[in-house]
């Protein structure tokens, strides 16, 4: 029974209806309150446009807190079970490639050249605000992408530099190749 009762924690049912309705209501609360404010456009009294948007602002976090109960812990382990499962297959170590590795260290360290002009140099690059946005967020993807593109070696190799007592440690394949180099 016990065994059964692991499976079961590791790899839950489905819950159903109560799944589906608990994240309809939990990304309808998200839109409570834009709505609230476009709805009171249409109203000319200035009291009654204040209550529409408060009515609709109150709504919004008991909306959340409802689909919370709505949702229980079944469907809280589902959801977790399929987010473990997810973030395992992007997470998890492996070794890419020569060429992977370095189309992930070039989109790694692109973003940092135009980060530089645009603070040292903006003049360089148009005072169009929509377009300076729209950079940077694009060099900003591109660094998240080049993270996975890397491989899940490399986030071994990140988490490595925030932790004092990490060391550096060599296979003997690259001593070897170090060492005919050096010759």
């Amino acid at each position: 029974m016990k065994e059964n009762q692991t499976t079961s924690i590791l790899n839950p049912p489905n819950p159903g209806a109560r799944l589906y309705l608990g994240l309809a209501i939990f990304v309808l609360s998200f839109f409570m309150l834009p709505t609230g404010i476009f709805l009171q456009k249409f109203v000319i009294h200035h009291a009654l446009k204040h209550i529409i948007v408060g009515i609709f602002w109150l709504t919004a976090p008991l909306m959340k807190i409802s689909s919370v109960a709505i949702l229980g812990k079944p469907s809280y382990l589902y959801i977790k079970s399929i987010f473990r499962h997810r973030i395992v297959k992007v997470i998890k170590p492996y070794h890419a490639s020569r060429l992977r590795y370095n189309i992930g260290l070039f989109l790694f360290c692109l973003p940092l050249i135009p980060t530089y002009i645009m603070a040292y140099a903006p003049q360089i690059f148009t005072t169009n605000f929509y377009t300076r946005i729209i950079l940077n967020i694009s060099f900003d993807a591109i660094f998240i992408i080049s993270l996975f593109v890397l491989g899940g070696d490399f986030w071994d190799k990140l988490k490595a530099l925030f932790s004092f007592t990490a060391k550096v440690t060599f296979s003997d394949e690259d001593q070897q190749d170090s060492d005919f180099k050096n010759r």
